[in-house]
């Protein structure tokens, strides 16, 4: 549960290099989501140009299970857009969230890129074992 008295602000720091910037404070939760996603949906409607979108975190004083919900509805419209979202600044209780969940790596993690799924696994691929490891037997 977040702290009721953490009210939400979004606010736009800018665009620069395709790069749209916003800056979240207070608490992304139930009785906030709604807003988050109307405000972020109407400013990527006037930031047509941006192909990334950075949420920076830093304020973010509290989330609960709806503003995690809320988080993948926006990755899975920007996918859709072919845009990138990164989240930084993360504050404790967000990585705390996101890892206990198992959504970590969804929303942080970057997209595969096209070179590194043509690339054959093999040995070549193996990290070299150290000096006087015993030999490692193949897979």
């Amino acid at each position: 549960m977040t702290a009721a008295y953490a009210p939400f602000h979004l606010a736009v720091a800018g665009l620069r290099d395709g790069v749209l910037t916003l800056v979240l404070v207070g608490a992304l939760d139930y009785d906030t989501s709604d807003s988050f996603t109307l405000q972020t949906g109407r400013v990527l409607d006037e930031h047509p140009a941006a192909r990334v979108l950075r949420l920076d975190c830093a304020g973010l004083l509290g989330i609960d299970s709806m503003g995690l919900s809320t988080l993948l509805a926006l990755r899975r419209r920007l996918d859709g857009a072919g845009m990138a979202l990164h989240l930084t600044a993360r504050p404790r209780n967000l990585e705390r969230l996101l890892t206990i969940t198992g959504t970590h790596d969804y929303l942080i993690g970057e997209p595969a890129s096209p070179q590194t799924e043509q690339e054959p696994a093999g040995a070549e691929s193996r990290p070299a074992p150290l000096e006087g490891a015993p030999p490692q037997s193949g897979r």
